[in-house]
């Protein structure tokens, strides 16, 4: 009987164990899950866990000894707790829904859970609620109350297109738009195919990016296509699609799709593409447009057997033209002469315009050096019959620089700077004739290697200094920042042009501890000036793309202003678009300068047509337009189309913009008026040196 005995109470003493354990399993698991308070049979809280405490801000130092009218909101009304302590105080479980307050004063919902605990006479002497935070479930439901009529107002009324389809493409729903956009019968519509609807030409690219999109199970899917409306004609779209459930008996996969006829902000993108994308004067694509196609042909030169050469092409004397009969007689003289180039050259040849009087061809698939020759004859030969404008004959030569691929360089920058060297060796002798580059030429290139070796002396030495020009809010004449500004005075060739040194910079690297300097020096003198009341004033500081490369470039950054303890608020960084050439590395970058709450400007842009395609995933804050679309803004409606284009863009993704070059009233008036906020240029001040800066600023302060 003792064996028996022990054997039982060995029993039951493992039961109880594995009881408790399961109690205990049961209590982690719910501690982990849910919101658990004990209280009291007066409300006193004696017990919360640590998602209590979470999600009602307070500590449990805070909750224990307190009645939970420490989170009430005032949203209940008073029967509601009598109700509930009712039901709790006659030894019921109460269930219900209380929104509840946190410690900082925000709302929160919780479905709870009152338990109470009996004693022997039947009357409670505790409670345990059990809570689960359902705050974004009850805002959901709130959102579907409210958007249940906005949803069919909406529907009725948008312009967007809105259609939920098969994965086949068949229609289940359209909107009412269909019929206002495109004048279909919505019933007919409904029995009919969106894929019928799509231009034959972006269907298998929508089919693919579609398939991709429900096999990945992404969320939504952008895109843009065309479509057909009743007439047979085509707009183009911009659409989400997306996926959503629907039930007729059993759960169909549905595709929501969204469409917005983007057609008219297509035929704008269009132009800006032409006009962006060519100089206005000759139709001949411009620098940046030029630059683009011999890149891309350079990178398909080792499929082609042909060669290549480029020419570097130069007025003689057509600076005399302007200053003697004016820019309007010289603009024809320019137009000309791309036409005297165009007729010389072959249908498979390009020619662009760099600026000024400056072309450059790029003559493909050349046979031999004999080839090139004779193009550049012609054109030397179009250039000897005098230019008759109203009467009077013009005579005007030019000079011909040509460097050969691969034989002069491999790549757009040396073959460039090659044709140029040659053309450079032209315009110092005779004029009127053309140079093949060679060796000999590249040896007698002294001065950029004393130029070289002089600015590395002048970093060491502090030869560079800064000036720095206002940028100034154009509807309240009020400075905002300025531009810094770096200049070189060589204590025996005197100031050195910007526009020789900051190339040379650039390409043999030296650009990195000058831009370096530069950023250090505006920061501390920008610092001083807010230091002394000069308050309210950003710096921007130009950066180009081989500072970017610098993998220490955000730490010296991070330096600089440590060092000059300007915030950084006050600081821009000002890019060009030369850094779409690397976009994918670059915005990696900018996102990081951009995180240290540096703000970032986007320089000369509308010059080229690649960056509407990128601008919206750029992380920048400001574009600056460039200077060659202000100077004749009052005055030509293309400039005048572009700049209000790039105004309308940036508005619509919440950028600012500054306009550059301002020179005259004009100017500042149609800027205004297109909606430009903010600009700079010499109508408001040159470049200054920083006592001059200060005058001006003294001088502004006075006249507001």
């Amino acid at each position: 009987m003792k064996i028996m005995k022990q054997m039982i109470d060995e029993s039951n003493i493992e039961e109880i164990k594995e009881q408790l354990k399961k109690l205990l399993d049961i209590e982690y698991a719910l501690d982990k899950s849910s919101i658990i308070a004990i209280t009291d049979q007066t409300g006193t809280i004696n017990y919360v866990n640590d998602l209590f405490c979470e999600l009602s801000q307070y500590s449990r130092e805070e909750l224990m000894g307190q009645n939970h009218r420490i989170l009430n909101s005032g949203y209940h009304s008073k029967q509601f707790f009598k109700d509930m302590w009712k039901c709790i105080g006659e030894g019921n479980i109460w269930s219900g829904e209380i929104k509840n307050k946190r410690k900082d004063g925000s709302l929160y919902w919780v479905h709870a859970t009152i338990v109470p605990f009996l004693n022997e006479k039947g009357k409670p002497y505790q409670y345990i609620s059990i809570r689960t935070d359902i705050t974004k479930e009850k805002e959901l439901e709130e959102q579907v109350i409210q958007s249940n009529e906005k949803y069919r107002l909406i529907a009725e009324n948008t312009v967007n297109l809105i259609t939920l389809i098969r994965e086949n493409g068949n229609i289940e729903y359209a909107s009412p738009s269909f019929q206002n956009v495109l004048h279909y019968d919505l019933k007919e519509l409904e029995q009919g195919n969106l894929f019928d609807l799509i231009h034959h030409d972006d269907l298998p690219f929508l089919q693919k990016d579609l398939d991709f999109f429900l096999e990945k199970g992404q969320q939504s899917l952008d895109c843009e296509f065309r479509l057909r409306t009743i007439k047979g004609n085509y707009i183009f779209v911009e659409a989400v699609i997306s996926k959503t459930k629907h039930t007729d008996g059993s759960f169909k996969d549905l595709i929501l799709v969204v469409m917005k006829d983007i057609t008219g902000k297509k035929e704008v993108e269009k132009k800006i593409f032409h006009l962006a994308y060519h100089d206005a004067l000759t139709d001949f694509p411009n620098r940046r447009s030029f630059m683009n196609q011999l890149r891309n042909e350079l990178i398909n030169r080792h499929k082609s057997k042909y060669k290549m050469s480029i020419l570097s092409i130069d007025l003689d004397n057509f600076k005399s033209i302007n200053d003697q009969v004016g820019h309007d007689v010289g603009d024809i003289v320019l137009k000309r002469a791309a036409e005297n180039i165009q007729k010389a050259i072959r249908p498979i040849d390009i020619a662009g315009r760099m600026g000024g009087d400056e072309f450059i061809v790029m003559l493909n698939k050349v046979k031999d050096i004999q080839e090139t020759e004779a193009i550049v004859k012609r054109i030397l030969s179009n250039f000897n019959e005098a230019i008759n404008i109203e009467g009077q004959d013009y005579f005007v030569t030019c000079s011909i620089g040509v460097a050969n691929y691969p034989e002069h360089g491999d790549s757009p920058e040396e073959l460039i700077k090659n044709a140029d060297n040659a053309l450079a060796h032209v315009k110092s002798g005779s004029k009127n004739d053309f140079l093949i580059f060679n060796k000999t030429i590249e040896n007698q290139s002294i001065e950029r290697r004393l130029l070289e070796s002089a600015m590395r002396t002048a970093i060491k030495e502090n030869q560079f200094y800064l000036e720095y020009q206002p940028k100034v809010n154009l509807q309240t004449n009020k400075i905002i920042g300025m531009e810094a500004l770096v200049r070189w005075h060589h204590p025996d060739l005197g100031t050195i042009s910007p526009g020789k040194f900051i190339p040379l910079a650039e390409e043999t690297g030296l650009i990195v501890p000058l831009g370096e300097w530069i950023l250090k020096e505006s920061c501390k003198q920008t610092k001083k000036w807010h230091d002394i009341g000069y308050t309210d004033i950003t710096v921007s500081v130009n950066v180009s793309v081989r500072q970017l490369e610098d993998p220490l470039f955000i730490d010296k950054v991070k330096n600089v202003l440590m060092e000059t303890k300007l915030n950084p608020e006050w600081l821009e960084i000002e890019v060009t678009e030369s850094i779409l050439a690397d976009v994918e590395n670059i915005v990696k970058i900018l996102r990081e300068i951009r995180q240290l709450g540096i703000q970032i400007s986007l320089d000369d842009f509308g010059t080229g047509y690649s960056s509407l395609s990128y601008i919206k995933n750029l992380p920048i804050d400001i574009l600056k337009i460039d200077q060659s679309f202000v100077k004749d803004i009052h005055q030509n409606e293309e400039s005048s189309a572009i700049v209000q284009a790039i105004l309308k863009i940036a508005d619509s993704i919440g950028l600012q913009v500054i306009a550059e070059g301002i020179e005259l009233q004009d100017h500042v008036l149609k800027l205004s008026k297109d909606g430009c906020r903010f600009g700079q240029g010499y109508f408001f001040s040159r470049p200054l040196k920083v006592d001059a800066f200060e005058q001006f600023m003294d001088r502004l302060l006075v006249t507001i």
